[in-house]
């Protein structure tokens, strides 16, 4: 396990009650670090990001993204990378990474599809993607049970974790927990390559399996809240080993 300096001082960009990241933050405290939560729909200044060693940008609002560039400026570290952050907040550029990286990705179109959809916002802060609704494009649906394949990594440094679990689909109601899922390797192959060509330290991505057993990621996400993954020691070791220094 890696030493931390005493002296660190880290941000958080999420709800102080977000329970993996405050558990991760309460373990960063016991090591002796500074632990501040930020509120990711609140203004953020420069002035509150001035004594950090690291901003953790778990959840970015485009008001947000000003501070961030002033964190970049000054030197101060982002857990996720500023141009990654900008780029996969739009949903369109996020499908187009999930396609290089090798994943079946559902097209899109900007006219409502026949038969059954899904809508979707441009950006990921445009709320949630709708069956059947009004959005900025468009994408066929997946013939599919209503469930959700979400598959984290993270990555520590030395190598990338990554974890699944099967949730209901919130195309159909509230999100639910399933169970944990096993891991495919081919996807999880092209996680890890994912992880590694946009230089991230965590991500989500969530597919959905069609009547033929394919996999297709439907959407990515750097903001993950990483909920009944296992991956608390691996953010911690990410975040630690993010920090200057380290």
């Amino acid at each position: 396990m890696r030493g931390t300096t005493a002296a660190s001082r880290i941000g958080i960009l999420c709800a102080d009650d977000q329970p993996v990241f405050a558990a991760v933050a309460e373990r960063l405290r016991d090591a002796g670090n500074i632990v501040q939560f930020f509120d990711p729909q609140s203004e953020l200044s420069a002035a509150h990001i001035t004594d950090l060693s690291l901003l953790i940008n778990k959840q970015v609002f485009p008001h947000v993204l000003p501070a961030l560039r002033c964190a970049q400026q000054r030197e101060i570290p982002l857990w996720n990378n500023l141009p990654a952050t900008i780029a996969f907040s739009s949903r369109l550029i996020g499908l187009q990474a999930l396609e290089e990286a090798g994943f079946l990705v559902p097209s899109v179109t900007f006219e409502k599809p026949e038969g059954e959809y899904v809508a979707k916002g441009h950006s990921i802060w445009d709320g949630d993607p709708e069956l059947n609704g009004e959005g900025d494009f468009y994408q066929d649906l997946i013939p599919t049970r209503p469930i959700d394949y979400k598959y984290y990594a993270v990555d520590d440094g030395t190598r990338i974790h990554t974890a699944g679990k099967c949730v209901t689909s919130k195309l159909y109601g509230p999100k639910r927990f399933l169970r944990q899922t096993r891991e495919r390797p081919r996807l999880t192959s092209r996680l890890r390559d994912l992880v590694e060509r946009a230089n991230l330290r965590g991500v989500g991505v969530d597919f959905v399996k069609d009547d033929e057993n394919q996999f297709w990621a439907v959407d990515i996400n750097l903001a993950a809240g990483y909920r009944q993954s296992g991956l608390e020691p691996a953010l911690y070791e990410s975040i630690t080993g993010s920090l200057p220094g380290q």
